[in-house]
């Protein structure tokens, strides 16, 4: 997939979570709809977009994705 779709469609789940002062919140928000919808392949180009230093996710979704991050382990 498209990774500059990727990054366009996380940027949106952000926004819809984005509300409300409570910035920790919306990104949990946002990992559990990616968790829940987006399959194991997203999962790995949002990560190696992030990991490669993009800078196009806005605050939510990029901590969202350093959360998923943490929690995949790293291919041999």
């Amino acid at each position: 997939m498209d990774v500059n779709k990727l990054v366009r469609m996380a940027n949106q789940i952000a926004a819809n979570f984005e509300y409300g002062p409570d910035k920790e919140k919306a990104a949990a928000s946002v990992l559990d709809h990616l968790r829940r919808f987006w399959t194991p392949q997203m999962h790995t180009e949002i990560i190696e977009y992030r990991n490669r230093g993009g800078t196009e996710l806005n605050e939510i979704a990029a901590a969202a994705i350093a959360k998923l991050a943490e929690e995949k382990p790293r291919a041999a």
